[in-house]
């Protein structure tokens, strides 16, 4: 009885032990400029001059906790995601996504990196925010959402 219920717990840890899914983007990543090298530029070489504003959320924790706020400017033809006072917890292969929901079923990698603190990403095409609307950080190799942030006109 005791090898019969040793050998139902085995196969069950092996069965709940698997690894998720990969998650694959619905778009190419650019590795123009900065987008999905992971280094992402501070602050302080970001030029507002010129910029609009045309949306912004604050970040929310979800698994992990996470914090800060998120603007999207555009200057011509350029996107630049503006992040000010984030925090999130440290995981391994934290990325960045633009995703048309919070459970990252079809999104864009925009960063393979994630900083703390202010930094900008440039985006590689202008975002459709009627669809993709969300930021996602996001633990690629336990697909785990640490943070979120709703982009609002």
């Amino acid at each position: 009885m005791k090898k019969a219920l040793l050998m139902i717990c085995l196969m069950l840890g092996g069965i709940a032990c698997q690894k998720n899914e990969e998650l694959q983007p619905v778009a190419p990543v650019s590795n123009t400029g900065n987008v999905g090298t992971g280094t992402n530029k501070p602050i302080t070489s970001f030029d507002s001059t010129g910029q609009k504003l045309v949306a912004q959320g604050m970040f929310m924790s979800n698994v992990h906790q996470t914090s800060g706020g998120v603007k999207l400017y555009q200057k011509g033809d350029k996107y630049s995601l503006v992040f000010n006072d984030f925090k999130t917890d440290s995981g391994p292969d934290l990325r960045i996504y633009l995703s048309e929901d919070r459970v990252a079923s079809r999104f864009v990698e925009i960063s393979k990196g994630v900083n703390l603190g202010n930094f900008f990403i440039e985006l590689p095409s202008a975002p459709d925010l009627k669809t993709q609307k969300y930021i996602l950080i996001w633990c690629k190799p336990f697909s785990v959402l640490f943070g979120n942030a709703e982009l609002k006109q």
